[in-house]
C-alpha cells in the first residue's frame, strides 16, 4: 500500500478559488484528520483524491484503484433494507452472510433487524448504514466526510473502535479535534 501525496493542487469553481497550491502527503497505515473551517476546500480535497472531481491542475498519486467513501450525505437507497444497501457494495460471489450484517451493525451499536428500508431509521441509524457499507467495501483506503455527524458520544466511540478494529489507511475530515483524538489521527490543521 502507497502512501497518497497531493502535490501542488488548484481548483477552482467559476471565479472562487477553493485550493491554492495544496501539498500534503497522507501515509498508508494511519488516520489522517484534515481540519480547517467550513468553506475551506476540505470536501472537494477528498473529492479530488476519490477522483469525483478534477483538479485545475497539480497532481495526486499513490491512490489505489478502490476507495471506500462515507460522504457528508449518506446517499443510501432509501427502499433497500439495511441489508441490500450494504450488500450493494460486495462482489457477487461474496459469502458475507445477513449474521455478519447482524454482526457488524450490532458492533456499530444498531440492533434494528436488517431487513428494515433505510426510510424508517433515523438519521444516525443511517449514517451507521452508510458506514458499514464502506467498511465492507474491498478497498485499501477509507475517506470519511464528517462520518460521526448525528451521533450521540456513546455511540460514536463504539463507530470509532470499529472502524479502527477494520482499517488502516484513513482519511478523515472534521470539526472535531476530540474525534481525531479517538481515531488515533495525524491532525493536519494547516493545509487548506
Amino acid at each position: 500500500m502507497m502512501d497518497i501525496a497531493v502535490k501542488n493542487i488548484y481548483k477552482s469553481y467559476g471565479e472562487k478559488t477553493v485550493l491554492n497550491d495544496v501539498s500534503v502527503t497522507f501515509p498508508a497505515g494511519k488516520c489522517t484528520c484534515i481540519m480547517a473551517e467550513s468553506g475551506k476546500g476540505k470536501t472537494t480535497l477528498l473529492g479530488l483524491i476519490t477522483g469525483i472531481e478534477k483538479p485545475d491542475s497539480g497532481s495526486i498519486s499513490g491512490v489505489p484503484e478502490r476507495i471506500s467513501v462515507v460522504f457528508q450525505e449518506d446517499r443510501l437507497c432509501e427502499d433497500f433494507s439495511i441489508a441490500s444497501n450494504i450488500r450493494m457494495v460486495l462482489k457477487h460471489d461474496s459469502d458475507m452472510s445477513d449474521e455478519d450484517i447482524r454482526k457488524l451493525m450490532s458492533e456499530l451499536a444498531m440492533n434494528e433487524d436488517i431487513y428494515t428500508p433505510v426510510s424508517k431509521l433515523s438519521g444516525g441509524m443511517k449514517r451507521r448504514v452508510a458506514i458499514a457499507r464502506a467498511l465492507v467495501y474491498d478497498s485499501e483506503w477509507l475517506m470519511l466526510d464528517e462520518p460521526f455527524k448525528g451521533l450521540d458520544e456513546a455511540t460514536r466511540d463504539k463507530v470509532i473502535d470499529t472502524i479502527l478494529s477494520k482499517r488502516k489507511s484513513i482519511i478523515m475530515v472534521s470539526h472535531n479535534m476530540e474525534e481525531a483524538g479517538k481515531m488515533n489521527a495525524i491532525v493536519l490543521d494547516d493545509v487548506i
